[in-house]
């Protein structure tokens, strides 16, 4: 269905209640990840999780100071990067490290040099995984959250979709605390308007974004032929269902 794309996981998936990272569910990733290249698509993985896995090795205050986050995410990336390195190994697969900021998308060189860098990985058979540089990122160069960077690689790379995990089933019809929410399965342009008044702003405990975010980067790729989903991260087989062709979450 895709030959390129590129998967965004976020720390509400990958990581259990205690904030330690969910080993099942990143190996599953890792195998669904082995098994799409396998099969011929390319695959760039924007990953969060770094602050979260810190998070479950060391406790330093219960109000967190930027100078707590950054050593969450010092201590969580290796963390994060050893998992994923290990899992990737298990299914004779290599894995790459990509650490980004803003600044690299505003600056011509590193633009060019971040895109060949992914180009030759990818031609190469190993999946980049990328997530922003929490150390170094200022409060003027964060991005909203990973969703805007997935969408920015996406771009760069003219992919052909991007597949986002997260912990719904995708864009809702109501608040995603009624239980009576219902999926919607597909939005389209022609109808934004119409959908986009279902999404609302709440957010996880551990993460940055939301669905407006997820929303408003959709509008933009699909603008210029992108595909976006937005689907269930922990339940086993939603990506490869996804590149099946099958109705899984919302596809923009």
């Amino acid at each position: 269905m895709y030959h390129r794309i590129v998967v965004k996981v976020g720390t509400k998936v990958l990581t259990m209640a205690d904030g330690r990272l969910d080993e099942a569910v990143l190996g599953n990733l890792v195998r669904r990840i082995s098994d799409l290249q396998k099969a011929g698509t390319e695959v760039v993985l924007v990953t969060s999780g770094a602050v979260g896995s810190g998070r479950g090795l060391i406790r330093l205050s219960e109000d967190e100071s930027v100078a707590d986050k950054q050593v969450y995410a010092a201590i969580g990336q290796v963390r994060l990067m050893t998992t994923y390195a290990h899992l990737f190994q298990k299914e004779s697969a290599l894995c790459a490290q990509v650490l980004v900021t803003k600044e690299d998308f505003r600056d011509r060189n590193h633009y060019e040099n971040m895109r060949r860098c992914f180009l030759n990985l990818l031609r190469d058979g190993i999946v980049p995984i990328v997530n922003e540089n929490d150390v170094i990122a200022i409060k003027e160069l964060v991005f909203t959250d990973n969703d805007e960077l997935a969408g920015l690689i996406a771009a760069q790379l003219q992919a052909d979709a991007v597949i986002i995990l997260t912990s719904v089933d995708g864009v809702l019809d109501r608040s995603p605390s009624d239980p009576r929410a219902l999926t919607i399965p597909e939005i389209d342009l022609s109808r934004i308007a119409e959908f986009e008044k279902h999404v609302t702003a709440e957010k996880t405990d551990v993460g940055r974004g939301g669905m407006l975010t997820k929303f408003a980067i959709a509008k933009k790729l699909m603008r210029s032929g992108i595909a976006v989903h937005i689907i269930h991260g922990k339940h086993d087989t939603s990506l490869t269902d996804v590149i099946a062709g099958k109705a899984v979450g919302t596809r923009f």
